[in-house]
């Protein structure tokens, strides 16, 4: 089992959809995926099309559930979802001691049942956030070739640093470029400096997979559909595809 954060304090940046059609991905080459919505504004949980759940990812984390008792079976891997509520436990949760090995813990039982679970995190560094991270084999930063995710890539690294000493293994595969327009010469000179930033800092490059500027990427959202589903002949079909092969790929190193 492989466990794999997609994480950026910004917000706007296609975290959902990079965790949603990841799992349409892998789920469409036999593997069995769990998605965790770690945000309270749920919207993986909505992608899903999991309405007013019983229990979530809150409940999850207060030990007052397991695992099996929370995860919800979709279209496109199992998921457990979160709601509005998980925002107000953050000042609990930063009470609690050893709160951010939680989640690490939670999932040990589930390498049996899973080969790859993609944890959805909210745009911001919280204890949610850092408990993600101590649970991660791997983190994917999506960011848009611009001069601010040049600037948070700084921020991204304090960040991971930070749980080091938790998870010494963590790995950043890389900064996976969404929104991505190669025809703009600004796109293209951002991507070079940005490209240095992550090559010094995070030890890591730019994926070339890309996901390219496309209306799809929100209809298909809207529609609870993965790109693939919505849309097969969409660029973006073959930018997922690609990022989910050069995972699988890395995975194999």
């Amino acid at each position: 089992m492989k466990t794999i954060v997609v994480f950026n304090q910004k917000g706007g940046v296609g975290k959902t959809s990079t965790v949603a059609n990841l799992m349409a991905e892998l789920r469409l080459k036999g593997y069995a995926v769990l998605g965790i919505d770690l945000d309270a504004q749920a919207n993986l949980t909505a992608f899903n099309k999991v309405i007013n759940p019983e229990r979530t990812v809150r409940d999850l984390l207060l030990n007052k559930c397991s695992a099996d008792d929370v995860t919800v079976h979709c279209k496109y891997g199992d998921v457990i979802p979160s709601d509005t509520s998980l925002q107000n436990e953050l000042l609990r949760f930063a009470s609690m001691p050893a709160f951010v090995i939680r989640l690490r813990d939670i999932l040990k039982p589930l390498s049996s049942k899973y080969d790859y679970i993609f944890i959805d995190c909210p745009p911001a560094v919280n204890q949610v956030t850092a408990a993600a991270l101590v649970a991660a084999d791997y983190v994917i930063v999506p960011a848009e070739a611009e001069y601010f995710s040049a600037v948070g890539i700084k921020m991204i690294v304090d960040t991971v640093g930070q749980v080091k000493p938790l998870n010494p293994g963590i790995k950043v595969l890389g900064v996976l470029l969404v929104k991505y327009q190669n025809r703009r010469n600004l796109t293209k000179s951002l991507e070079s400096v940005l490209n240095e930033n992550v090559n010094k800092l995070l030890d890591c490059g730019i994926l070339s997979a890309k996901i390219r500027f496309t209306v799809d990427i929100p209809s298909s959202q809207a529609s609870g559909l993965s790109v693939r589903d919505f849309k097969s002949k969409s660029k973006a079909t073959k930018d997922y595809e690609d990022l989910s092969d050069e995972i699988l790929k890395e995975m194999k190193k």
